[in-house]
């Protein structure tokens, strides 16, 4: 997918967002059949041992009818089809991108959900159960590393961070998708902070140049900001990029209990530096980096900060 193409397909959908994310019955000329689509998840029987956890964040339904798209759909969603009788629609799960509501793109490495013969009715609405599945690795999806925790902690500190991050036993209330352990750092009130990198180096090779899409899928749960970004040697220099800023979860408890996920896109700069000897991606709690973002200098918190991470994927094509 090319840069001109992913900027397009964003402009589209939030065109179309803005235009058909609302719609009611209506008569006319013409009376629309209607799609009832609340959600769509990742098969839960998804290889855990291939792809890791089927946690997902779909926002949106791109819906295609005979091969032409008809929309971008913010779930839950009705939405008219200005057809009838039997056609084959196809919907494909959407993402933000970066977590920006305003970067909205069908994602990547989720195949699309397809029915052959849908019966179209004028004034009728048919409900649908999508359930996503990844690309068949080798065939249209490739992935680069899983980090969950579960027989180690992938995760080394870097030269700046006042600690690191520990293999946390799973509380009762979180989500199964934890599994038993997932990546902790609490820190005291005050101003420590933690910088942590995943421990394997990703190196330059073409599988992961070029104009392709490569992206982090990340769970997180937390009380406190944090940036994610990526770290490369180039002419001899370490460079650490901060790329998203990534919101709290729960503000509300003492321990925060909110686990959300995130699609981060790390081709945007990968691109860029091709000439690097290898990248890592990281995550710190040091948001002075939010100062490049024209933002205000960052005053620590007054309370303990506490930060979980899980499933933490690097995914390409």
């Amino acid at each position: 997918m090319t840069r001109f193409f992913t900027r397009c397909i964003l402009v589209v959908a939030v065109f179309l967002a803005l235009g058909l994310t609302s719609c009611h019955k209506f008569s006319g000329p013409s009376v629309p059949a209607y799609i009832h689509i609340e959600s769509i998840s990742v098969d839960s029987l998804t290889d855990y041992s291939v792809y890791g956890a089927s946690t997902s964040n779909i926002t949106d339904a791109w819906v295609y009818v005979d091969d032409q798209i008809i929309g971008c759909y913010e779930l839950p969603a009705t939405f008219p089809v200005l057809e009838k009788g039997e056609h084959k629609v196809a919907v494909y799960g959407g993402i933000c991108l970066d977590g920006r509501g305003s970067m909205r793109a069908p994602y990547s490495f989720y195949m699309p959900v397809e029915y052959k013969n849908m019966e179209l009715v004028e004034n009728q609405i048919d409900t649908l159960r999508p359930v996503v599945n990844y690309y068949p690795i080798n065939e249209g999806v490739k992935i680069a590393k899983i980090v969950d925790f579960e027989s180690s902690n992938p995760m080394e500190s870097t030269a700046q961070s006042d600690t690191g991050m520990v293999r946390v036993v799973r509380a009762e209330n979180w989500p199964a998708s934890c599994m038993d352990y997932v990546g902790g750092v609490s820190l005291p009130a005050g101003s420590l902070d933690f910088t942590v990198a995943i421990a394997d180096e990703f190196k330059c090779h073409k599988d992961l140049m070029g104009e392709k899409p490569l992206l982090l899928e990340m769970d997180y749960n937390t009380n406190d900001t944090v940036f994610v970004g990526i770290m490369y040697y180039e002419k001899y220099t370490l460079v650490q990029w901060p790329m998203v800023k990534v919101l709290p979860t729960d503000k509300q408890h003492d321990i925060p209990q909110v686990w959300k996920k995130i699609y981060i896109n790390l081709g945007s700069l990968m691109h860029e530096h091709e000439s690097a000897d290898y990248f890592k991606v990281y995550i710190t709690s040091d948001l002075t980096v939010s100062e490049s973002y024209g933002q205000a200098p960052y005053s620590p918190l007054n309370e303990p900060r506490h930060y979980y991470f899980d499933n933490l994927k690097v995914l390409y094509k």
